[in-house]
């Protein structure tokens, strides 16, 4: 009696045992089966064609939008619209800046500032520095400008059509602002050619801006580029001549008129005080200038006197390229 009770509870057991895992397998199955069904595609859904024209309406009025506010940004530096600030001016109006700008306007906001202040400083030969700041709400550019400052005037001779002749000559014959044959160019410390000087048949005429213009002979006739550097020899010298010339000794500074410095060896300057040339070497510069700016000091009277003793025929100069002394020498009109 025992026995068959105890295995009438465990076919309850196993029954319910099974109950339960047919239950769960069932479950299983179904969640199984349910999981394993491939997702539907984009293109069976009934409404896929609305929300695909949704995306393509959507996209297309995201490009007309950005290209009309693309269009009105620009519209802001339309050439009509763009009001300047310029500071620092001497040379240039606003007229004149506005003018050059014109053309690249367009590209002005889009373009850094950087890249238009380079603009600014290839297609205007005195601007040395440019800061722009733009101001997109306001419709302006805030430009400060740093300009060059003219230094010294060359004169370019044709060595084709003359003959060179002596500095001193150009002097005597009042040539030296008026030649056929020459051309002028105004250039900065640094050699930067700032602009193309016109001549008249009656000679060069001196405007404020050339009014104490030393003068740099250059015989060459490949002419120079406004707005690039001169790299004639000639000119380099002219200029380390005048820049030492300012720094050490300026008294003598405004009183040079000429200076040729085609040979390195004989660099010949003009100076108001002398009717002869000083002669000053490319590796002892300083020293002539000292020795020369002494001599105008403590002994023109004796030089001048001396000069004046000078034999008929020949041509006196002062020798400066000595480290301890200052000669007079003199040629003959045939050296």
């Amino acid at each position: 009696m025992q026995t068959q009770l105890t295995s009438n509870r465990q076919l309850g057991i196993t029954k319910e045992t099974r109950k339960k895992s047919a239950f769960f397998g069932k479950k299983r199955n179904e969640y199984t089966r349910q999981s394993s069904m491939p997702a539907q595609r984009l293109g069976k859904h009934r409404n896929a064609k609305i929300y695909m024209w949704r995306r393509v309406v959507f996209a297309v009025a995201v490009v007309i939008t950005l290209s009309f506010i693309g269009k009105v940004v620009l519209g802001f530096f339309g050439a009509e619209y763009v009001s300047l600030e310029l500071s620092g001016n001497i040379h240039y109006t606003d007229v004149q800046i506005y003018d050059v700008l014109g053309e690249k306007l367009e590209n002005i906001v889009t373009d850094s500032e950087e890249q238009t202040a380079a603009y600014l400083r290839e297609s205007l030969s005195y601007i040395k520095e440019a800061h722009v700041v733009k101001h997109v709400m306001k419709r302006a550019l805030t430009i400060t400008v740093t300009e060059r400052e003219p230094f010294a005037l060359l004169r370019f001779n044709d060595t084709s059509k003359t003959t060179r002749s002596h500095i001193f000559d150009l002097r005597d014959s009042g040539d030296a602002l008026s030649s056929a044959d020459s051309s002028f160019f105004l250039v900065d410390v640094e050699g930067h050619v700032l602009k193309n000087i016109e001549v008249e048949e009656t000679g060069l005429q001196k405007s404020a801006e050339l009014e104490g213009m030393v003068i740099l002979l250059v015989a060459d006739n490949q002419l120079p580029k406004v707005g690039t550097v001169a790299q004639m020899s000639e000119v380099t010298l002219g200029l380390t001549v005048l820049k030492t010339a300012l720094l050490q000794e300026p008294d003598l500074v405004t009183q040079i008129e000429i200076i040729d410095g085609s040979d390195s060896q004989k660099i010949e300057m003009l100076i108001d005080a002398l009717p002869v040339p000083v002669r000053l070497a490319a590796d002892t510069i300083d020293v002539g200038l000292h020795h020369t700016a002494l001599l105008l000091k403590q002994h023109r009277a004796r030089v001048l006197e001396l000069i004046g003793a000078s034999p008929s025929g020949t041509q006196p100069y002062l020798d400066a390229r000595f480290q301890d002394a200052l000669y007079l020498g003199g040629y003959t009109e045939d050296d």
